[in-house]
């Protein structure tokens, strides 16, 4: 069986955390072959004594940051494990107690890493599901955030709340890129797969993952991702997807059309006719996307708009950042 650290970062989620811990403890694995590696990053909540006044039942170490940046958590917790394979969750996820099993099962010789879905909680707070199922619905035009796919299959990325990486492999590409907001995660995996590796995504291994509990936090990931995205795009432009442009195109249109509008009416009538298709479209998509769902369409609607727009704003930012 493969020799295994679990690397954790996190920054201020001590009220989320011990469920993130307590099921590291059912991890159904040997407990000599794996180790957790938690790397508090400059928290200035109760985070540390939460840590060390409890006997967990599992290995670990503990390491403190100056608030360095996930990024850099990740990287400095896996070149301090001593495990020959890496796995990344995060402090706001909780694993199942096959996870380790389940991940191990696709590794092949040219298989760098394996990942799975990440969840929506039953438990959460009714907002955060309803974010959870708006994520379920933008990651359909192939956005790996949320995906749920159903059969182990080769993909091009998983993010790094459910995975687990060759520690070789990640030494050998040098880790993360520290300059990128957002999506350095899936920057690692595209340089993983320019050497030559696979990646591979499997349904059996599965995290629950308590999502943005509030539209603050909300707005801030949209706009973060959005500019991470265009940071990475501009890196790499074949990274660069369909359905990561549609939000900048249509905010781009709608500018351009309402300027164009003050030399003629015909604009103006062109961009109400784009902004009622574009609202009747996306309002009939929440009524049919909501309804088996707690979540109601006004709020789903409105997520996923404030989405598109946050988005398409920080893609735009990140052209000059």
């Amino acid at each position: 069986m493969k020799r295994i650290s679990v690397v954790v970062p996190m920054r201020n989620e001590a009220d989320i955390l011990e469920r993130c811990l307590s099921a590291m403890e059912e991890l159904d694995y040997p407990g000599e072959l794996f180790e957790v590696v938690i790397v508090n990053d400059g928290s200035t909540d109760n985070t540390a004594e939460l840590v060390k006044n409890r006997n967990w039942s599992f290995n670990y170490q503990y390491i403190e940051t100056d608030g360095v940046g996930v990024s850099k958590a990740r990287d400095i917790g896996f070149r301090r494990a001593k495990g020959d394979f890496i796995a990344f969750t995060d402090a706001d996820c909780v694993v199942e107690r096959d996870w380790l099993l389940r991940l191990s099962e696709p590794f092949d010789v040219d298989v760098a890493a394996v990942g799975g879905p990440n969840l929506t909680p039953e438990d959460d707070v009714p907002f955060a599901r309803c974010v959870g199922l708006a994520l379920s619905f933008l990651s359909r035009p192939g956005a790996r955030y949320a995906y749920e796919g159903d059969t182990v299959r080769e993909i091009h990325h998983n993010p790094t709340c459910n995975v687990m990486y060759r520690k070789e492999v990640l030494e050998e590409v040098n880790g993360f890129n520290h300059d990128l907001i957002t999506t350095d995660d899936e920057e690692l995996d595209y340089r993983i797969r320019k050497r030559g590796y696979r990646i591979i995504y499997t349904p059996h291994a599965r995290v629950k993952h308590y999502r943005r509990p509030n539209w603050k936090k909300f707005i801030k990931m949209a706009y973060n991702y959005g500019l991470g995205r265009m940071q990475s795009t501009r890196l790499h432009p074949e990274m660069g997807r369909w359905f990561h442009f549609a939000p900048v195109i249509l905010i781009v249109t709608i500018i351009g059309l309402l300027v164009l509008s003050v030399f003629s009416n015909i604009f103006l009538t062109f961009l109400v006719i784009l902004a009622i298709a574009y609202l009747l479209g996306t309002l009939l998509v929440s009524i049919l996307y909501t309804r088996s769902s707690e979540c109601s369409s006004l709020k789903f609607f409105s997520l996923i708009n404030l989405w598109i727009f946050l988005y398409g704003v920080g893609m735009i930012r990140g052209v000059f950042s």
